[in-house]
C-alpha cells in the first residue's frame, strides 16, 4: 500500500474491476480534496478486508463491508456504487458514525428500458421461438399464444423512479398500470399515472409484474409460492431489483406448472450463479448479468455522482446519496 503522509485523505477502491480503471474517481477526488492517497485494490490482491489498513473513504460496487471490516479500517465514509446499500452493514455503520452513500438516480431510464424490453420479449414468446428455430424448428405452435400486449396489465411492486420509467414506456400502448408501494401515498401513485392497489391485489391482477423493491429482512423471499399462486395463468415476472426478493425454487415450480409463461431476471440470489442453476438454460426465462443499469452514460453518471456524494459526506454535508444523515447531526 502507499504510505500515507500527515493530513492526507486515503481513498480505497475495493472493486476497480467493476469499471476497469479508477481514473475518473481519482480525478474527482484530486480536484476536490487535494492531498490524497488513492489505492485501487484488485480482488485478486485483496485478501482480508481487515488487512488493507486505515482509510477515510471506501468505494465499493459489490464487496460486502461488515462491522468487523469497519472496525479494522475505521472509514469516515463508505460509498456504494449502486442504488441500494445491501452489502454494507448500515446499522453498524450508523452506530460507528460512518456516513454511507449510494447513487439513487443514475440509471432510471436504462432500467425502465430493460424491464420493458424483457417484458415485451417474454410476452411475445421471443426466447421460445428463437430457441425453436435455432434447433431446426419452424412452427408457430411451438409457444402457447398470449394476448396482445396492449391488453396486458403492467404491475409494479414499488413505484419509484425506475418503475415509473418502465411504466412510461408501457402507457402509450394503452396498457393498464397498477402499483403497490407501502412508502408512497395512494394519491401520489395515482398522480404518477398508476392505480394504487393492495399487495395481494397487485399479484392477482398482474399480467406483467415488475419488481423494484430493495432487499431487506421484510422483502427477502416475498415473491414465493403463495404470492406466485395469486397470479394469472400465463403472467410474466420481471426482476431488476435484487435476486433474493424471489424464492427461486417457487419460481421454478411456477414456470414448470405453467402458472407463469416466463420470467426476465437481471438479478439472482447468487451472482454469478452456479452452472447448474435451475433458472439457466430455460427457453421461458431471460437472464442478464445484472446489466439493466448499464450504458455509457449511466456508467459515467454512476462514477461521477458516487465520487461527488462521497466528498460531500466527507465534508459533513448532506446529499441525495446519503442514506444515514442522522450521523451528521451526531457530529454537530
Amino acid at each position: 500500500m502507499t504510505e500515507q503522509q500527515p493530513d492526507t485523505i486515503r481513498i480505497v477502491h475495493l472493486d476497480p474491476d467493476g469499471f476497469g480503471d479508477v481514473s475518473m474517481e481519482r480525478a474527482v477526488f484530486e480536484a476536490a480534496c487535494g492531498n490524497i492517497v488513492f489505492d485501487a485494490i484488485w480482488p485478486a490482491e485483496r485478501g482480508n478486508l481487515a488487512e488493507i489498513g486505515p482509510a477515510h473513504v471506501l468505494l465499493t460496487h459489490y464487496t460486502e463491508i461488515d462491522d468487523a471490516a469497519m472496525a479494522a479500517i475505521g472509514p469516515e465514509v463508505i460509498v456504494r456504487y449502486a442504488t441500494g446499500v445491501d452489502g454494507v452493514d448500515l446499522e453498524a455503520a450508523t452506530r460507528r458514525g460512518i456516513r454511507v452513500t449510494r447513487i439513487p438516480e443514475y440509471c432510471d431510464a436504462e432500467v425502465g428500458e430493460h424491464v420493458f424490453a424483457m417484458a415485451l420479449a417474454l410476452w411475445r414468446r421471443l426466447p421460445q421461438y428463437d430457441t425453436h428455430v435455432d434447433t431446426g424448428g419452424w412452427d408457430f405452435h411451438h409457444a402457447a399464444p398470449g394476448g396482445s400486449v396492449t391488453d396486458a396489465t403492467f404491475a409494479f411492486l414499488r413505484y419509484g423512479r425506475k418503475a415509473r420509467s418502465a411504466a412510461k414506456l408501457a402507457r402509450p400502448l394503452g396498457c393498464p398500470i397498477i402499483a403497490h408501494d407501502p412508502h408512497i401515498p395512494g394519491d401520489a401513485i395515482a398522480a404518477a399515472g398508476a392505480e394504487p392497489v393492495a399487495f395481494d391485489e397487485l399479484f392477482a391482477r398482474a399480467d406483467v409484474l415488475s419488481l423494484h423493491s430493495p432487499l431487506t429482512s421484510e422483502t427477502e423471499g416475498m415473491v414465493n409460492e403463495r404470492t406466485l399462486g395469486l397470479m394469472r395463468p400465463g403472467a410474466v415476472l420481471v426482476n431488476t431489483a435484487r435476486g433474493r426478493i424471489i424464492d427461486e425454487g417457487a419460481l421454478v415450480a411456477a414456470l414448470d406448472a405453467g402458472q407463469l409463461s416466463g420470467a426476465g431476471l437481471d438479478v439472482l440470489s447468487a451472482e454469478p450463479p452456479p452452472a447448474d442453476h435451475p433458472l439457466l438454460g430455460r427457453e421461458d426465462v431471460i437472464v442478464t448479468p445484472h446489466a439493466a443499469w448499464y450504458s455509457r452514460e449511466a456508467e459515467r453518471r454512476c462514477r461521477e455522482l458516487g465520487s461527488h456524494y462521497a466528498i460531500e459526506a466527507l465534508e459533513g454535508r448532506t446529499s441525495e446519496g446519503l442514506v444515514n444523515p442522522e450521523v451528521l447531526k451526531e457530529k454537530e
